[in-house]
């Protein structure tokens, strides 16, 4: 999956601006690799699955743990990216924890066994977690003046993460060394990044150290609009990760090849950019949300539905109806966030919330759809799961608003 919640709750204070600036287009460049750094994983991993499946005799349940468990990392280990940035400053923060990315996935060339594979995964779950909790003061110190584009090609650049791992992942198995390199070659992506961060340091670019106080954020439990926000993002999150998991084995389950298979998820992946940089724009046009929401969850519903019924002949429409609408509502949920939030220190207490319980979904849904496969012998199954859920999340329209607090200028961040 390519969103974020952390990014519509952007520091509400003003970050102290270093002497020397960063070129604009050198801090769109770290945001960009840093976003296909924090999603790589989650395409390069579903390609693979049948042929790691195949040589480490793992079962479907025990394959979604390669996708499940990392999610749920992110959501378990997110705060941990605050107590460091208290320590060390954001900056010095996700230049730690972009380190332990790469070295986690390096380490991934020398493992035979499915356990330290997965503990493996849990490790880059929680570092990827940690590190999506910075990106807003990340954004907010280096590109003040277009936080609201930078935020956006973010979450643009996420979803590019997934399509590109996802399309590279065949071709470096089958030429470069097999699945293990596929799966270690972000590990050099992510180090990359890292020498790029220690050189903006080096410059005297970088952001100074935090004052070193401690601020608890508490969640928002006993209020009806932030479960009504959490159920808006819990929905595509469930659906994307599930789907992202496990839609190339459900086309070579019906007999589609590995390289094909690989393209479609592509596809599904890339679509999402489409919706992403058209749906969240035209929010700002209208204060209105039903129409926009109900365009992307009937379109994920109808592409999952053609998905559970014919996943041979309707691959393609399939999975570009689906990409388009999960996509859609993904962005979408973080345009109700703001809507809902009062303050930018509202829109944090939210965006924990819904960061907690959705990603929670998101790592649930791979390890369902695996449980499920096991016992029913098949993907379509699952795939109804996946059907049901997206019609459910049309319900939400009822709850759904227009944006009348977005005419506050508290509510006026990205």
């Amino acid at each position: 999956m390519a969103t974020d919640p952390t990014v519509a709750g952007a520091p509400a204070h003003p970050v102290r601006q270093p002497a020397r600036r960063l070129s604009t287009w050198l801090a769109l460049a770290l945001v960009v690799a840093t976003g296909v750094n924090l999603r790589a994983i989650f395409g390069v991993t579903p390609p693979l699955v049948p042929v790691i499946s195949d040589e480490l005799s793992l079962s479907a349940t025990e394959a979604s743990l390669l996708t499940s468990v990392p999610i749920l990392a992110m959501a378990v280990c997110a705060p941990l990216g605050h107590a460091l940035t208290s320590r060390l400053g954001t900056d010095r923060a996700m230049i730690a924890l972009l380190a332990l990315l790469g070295v986690a996935e390096l380490s991934r060339l020398m493992m035979d066994a499915v356990v330290p594979l997965i503990v493996s995964a849990g490790l880059i779950g929680g570092v990827l977690g940690a590190t999506s909790t910075l990106v807003p003061a990340f954004i907010a110190h280096y590109l003040p003046r277009l936080r609201g584009m930078a935020t956006g090609i973010y979450s643009t650049s996420m979803a590019l993460g997934v399509g590109l791992a996802a399309g590279t992942a065949q071709p470096v198995t089958d030429h470069l060394g097999g699945w293990r390199v596929a799966l270690s070659v972000w590990g050099v992506a992510a180090l990359a990044l890292v020498a790029a961060m220690i050189g903006v340091r080096a410059t005297g670019r970088g952001m100074p150290r935090a004052d070193g106080r401690r601020r608890r954020v508490s969640l928002p439990l006993r209020e009806k609009r932030a479960w009504f926000v959490s159920a808006v993002y819990c929905v595509p999150m469930f659906l994307g990760f599930g789907v992202i998991a496990w839609l190339p084995s459900l086309f070579m389950e019906h007999g589609i090849g590995s390289g094909l298979a690989a393209f479609y998820l592509v596809l599904f992946q890339g679509v999402q950019l489409v919706s992403m940089l058209t749906l969240t724009p035209l929010t700002d046009r209208t204060p209105k949300r039903r129409g926009v929401f109900a365009t992307v969850m009937l379109a994920a519903t109808l592409g999952l539905l053609l998905l559970s019924l014919q996943p041979h002949a309707w691959a393609l429409p399939g999975a570009l109806l689906a990409g388009f609408g999960i996509g859609g509502a993904s962005s979408l949920a973080l345009v109700t966030v703001q809507d809902e939030a009062t303050s930018p220190e509202d829109a944090t207490r939210l965006s924990a919330m819904s960061m907690l319980l959705s990603f929670t979904a998101g790592a649930a849904s791979p390890f369902l759809m695996g449980a499920l496969s096991d016992l029913t012998g098949g993907l379509g199954p699952s795939f109804w799961l996946c059907f049901a859920v997206s019609a459910a999340g049309i319900l939400l329209l009822v709850g759904m608003h227009p944006a009348e607090r977005r005419t506050h200028s508290t509510t006026s961040f990205s």
